[in-house]
């Protein structure tokens, strides 16, 4: 493990990484003819030689995926978790080269960092699918890859973190699905996809990770879907808790505070803007509020990859703005 670079939460041993969360990314620098990969746990990958996609496979009981076709020189690769497993975990056990290859040392971090925080718009639900397709189809569709947090964070050059959960709110879930471990508490938790079933799950280090901007994207799922929606009171305390925690862990950090249109009522957006409003009037500088519009054309009504890249390029200047990043 002493040769590649963790991005998003893992939990990571001497012998075994574990993580859940959508755009989860391993990365190294190798020579080689072909790679293995020792995967265990349902998901979909992709892997990128030098920034550009070479492969998707899918994984699923434990096996070696081997990857050929690689022209045997030094090359950085990235393997890119594309799905989302919520519940559950995958494990990389580990990488290797042909016999004639060779790891280099680890890619360096970045120095710009950025984590995203959110619900399925934030995971890449269905973005390759379309409104007509079949709900059976969300595995084969999802890509998080192309979720407007990926293309951010590959565009700005960043380190990130993509903790997002589809049908999740902050407080209150779609339809109340599994009402007790909504997204304010998964997010306290490594490997969130575990903890319902791990009684001792590790909770999460926030000193591990150290953002500079954090865009949150939550409260779809608390006031869509079928009634009763979620406390607007509740709410409204557990997001301005979040920041607060954020802002105690993250000395200097700076918000992003989204929303978009949501049916039949449209209450999250003067919710969030209720909250952002707060949060000026008690003397906060560090955040900032956008509405999003989104084309939710792809599959059970969500933003399509064209949706996802206007929503990033909606985005990227307010993030550059905040963070005081140029474009690389």
């Amino acid at each position: 493990m002493e040769n590649l670079l963790f991005t998003g939460r893992w939990e990571v041993s001497a012998t075994k990484a574990r993580t859940s969360v959508p755009a989860a990314m391993v990365q190294f620098v190798a020579s080689a003819k072909s790679l293995s990969f020792d995967l265990e746990g349902t998901s979909r990958w992709r892997l990128d030689v030098d920034g550009v996609q070479k492969e998707i496979f899918v994984t699923d009981a434990r096996e070696t995926k081997v990857v050929k076709g690689l022209d045997g020189n030094k090359h950085h690769y990235r393997l890119v978790k594309i799905s989302e497993t919520n519940p559950g975990f995958v494990t990389l056990y580990g990488i290797s080269t042909d016999p004639a290859g060779k790891f280099f040392d680890k890619p360096a971090a970045s120095n710009r960092r950025i984590e995203f925080i959110g619900d399925s718009f934030t995971v890449g639900f269905g973005c390759e699918g379309n409104s007509g397709d079949s709900p059976d189809l969300e595995f084969e569709k999802t890509n998080a890859s192309k979720s407007y947090a990926f293309l951010l964070a590959d565009g700005f050059k960043a380190d990130f973190q993509v903790n997002a959960f589809s049908g999740r709110g902050l407080v209150r879930n779609y339809a109340n699905i599994v009402p007790e471990w909504t997204i304010e508490k998964l997010y306290d938790y490594t490997v969130p996809g575990a903890a319902p079933s791990e009684p001792d799950a590790a909770p999460y280090d926030l000193g591990s990770f150290h953002p500079q901007v954090v865009v949150i994207f939550v409260g779809i799922n608390d006031f869509q879907g079928e009634p009763p929606y979620g406390d607007k009171g509740l709410f409204k305390k557990a997001y301005a808790s979040l920041l607060e925690k954020l802002r105690k862990a993250h000395p200097g950090v700076k918000f992003l505070l989204v929303s978009t249109k949501i049916w039949p009522n449209d209450d999250l957006t003067p919710t969030v803007k209720a909250v952002y409003d707060a949060e000026i009037a008690s003397g906060h500088s560090d955040l900032d509020f956008l509405t999003l519009r989104t084309e939710n054309s792809a599959l059970l009504g969500h933003p399509s990859v064209h949706s996802h890249v206007e929503m990033a390029n909606t985005m990227r200047p307010i993030i550059a703005r905040l963070a005081k990043w140029l474009s690389r």
